[in-house]
């Protein structure tokens, strides 16, 4: 992330995330050669992984923008990285998922970090 926030200082957000998803474009390139250059065929799935890379897309322009505002990086970061706790609490509401205390637990733990690092 100490990258990401050195290049964010210099130049614009939507730049940083144009620059980051080309260089992505090299794994990307590498991934499909291992796999022979075999697409996936499975409509529903290529549509979850499109609106996956167009929702980290916009929350990578997000967290660029926050890097370049001048911010905390170290709170910008651990906002940011606790994203999957809105996934927990969707999977919970709309799937019916069901936690255990240790991740209960956890997410606590990770809840008092980031107020921890806010302060």
């Amino acid at each position: 992330m100490i990258v990401s926030k050195l290049g964010a200082r210099e130049i614009p957000a939507p730049a940083m995330q144009f620059l980051f998803t080309l260089g992505s474009l090299p794994v990307g390139l590498m991934l499909l050669a291992v796999r022979r250059f075999e697409l996936e065929k499975d409509g529903r799935g290529i549509s979850y992984a499109t609106l996956t890379g167009i929702l980290s897309g916009i929350g990578g322009v997000g967290l660029f923008a926050a890097y370049g505002s001048g911010g905390n990086t170290a709170v910008i970061t651990t906002a940011t990285s606790l994203y999957p706790m809105v996934t927990v609490v969707l999977a919970v509401l709309f799937l019916r998922e069901r936690l255990n205390w240790i991740q209960v637990i956890g997410l606590s733990f990770a809840a008092a970090a980031f107020v921890l690092f806010a302060y």
